[in-house]
């Protein structure tokens, strides 16, 4: 963008969120349990795991665990994300919110003990960390046999629309913007991968709303203008009840801790 380095851009894309996360908690896509229960080990049992959330946001990841029954400490360092993360809990039922643990701190210094955790998620976030720093500290955070699993949301542009709206925005899908899937150490075992397909309903103004949290369009300087033709889209994608259906996939990879 304009004469910003690589970096820049990346750093600004980064620090996007937390000015839009009322916006972000509205609008973003959830996670269905299907998803959540594989990133935990599924199909083994897995019943009140202690779980971090790394990368937590808003916490859509983090309620859903909640919700299944596990004891979550949701780690985020933008001050935004996590105001509005523990803004929720007020909202949820007390016995859900009383699993969740917000926690100001990063990928590559977690708040959390040796060894104190089952599982580590990561819901859309493993792209914008120091891959080698925040492996070694999954690896110092998690019991033996536990899961480090990480997740990312993706628009099916098999889908015409959606491949208009990608026109649009000047971005196609990928997995982890362009960043190679990192190595992990000797701690993990091999990576185990699954993707989940599921469709996503929204209003077009809540679709212009979720493309103006995607961090490519937020730092946009004719964010607006981009903004008001994916709004026209959606209207004309839009079926006889005036929603949009997004043919979602969710790609998913989990490695155990050895």
């Amino acid at each position: 963008m304009g004469g910003q380095s690589a970096r820049e851009v990346f750093t600004a894309r980064r620090t996007s969120f937390g000015a839009i996360a009322a916006e972000y908690d509205a609008v973003r896509p959830s996670w269905p349990e299907e998803t959540v229960r594989w990133m935990l080990g599924s199909p083994a049992p897995a019943t009140e795991l202690d779980v971090v959330d790394l990368g937590a946001g808003t916490g859509k990841g983090s309620r859903v665990l909640a919700r299944m029954g596990h004891r979550v400490t949701a780690v985020e360092p933008a001050e935004g994300m996590l105001g509005e993360l523990r803004g929720s809990l007020p909202g949820l039922e007390p016995e859900v919110a009383a699993r969740v643990e917000p926690r100001d701190g990063s990928a590559e210094q977690l708040p959390v003990e040796d060894g104190s955790a089952d599982a580590v998620t990561v819901f859309q976030a493993w792209h914008w960390f120091d891959h080698e720093a925040a492996a070694r500290e999954c690896a110092r955070v998690l019991r033996r046999r536990g899961w480090l699993s990480m997740a990312w949301h993706r628009r099916d542009e098999s889908v015409d629309w959606q491949k208009e709206l990608s026109v649009l925005v000047e971005r196609h899908e990928n997995i982890a913007d362009d960043q190679d899937f990192p190595a992990f150490p000797e701690a993990f075992g091999p990576v185990e991968h699954e993707v989940f397909g599921w469709t996503m309903r929204q209003s077009p103004e809540d679709l212009a709303r979720h493309a103006g949290t995607w961090s490519f369009v937020a730092i946009r300087p004719d964010r607006d203008e981009v903004l008001a033709r994916v709004r026209d889209l959606g209207r004309r994608a839009a079926g006889a009840d005036g929603m949009v259906e997004l043919p979602m996939l969710t790609e998913c990879f989990r490695l155990r801790r050895r």
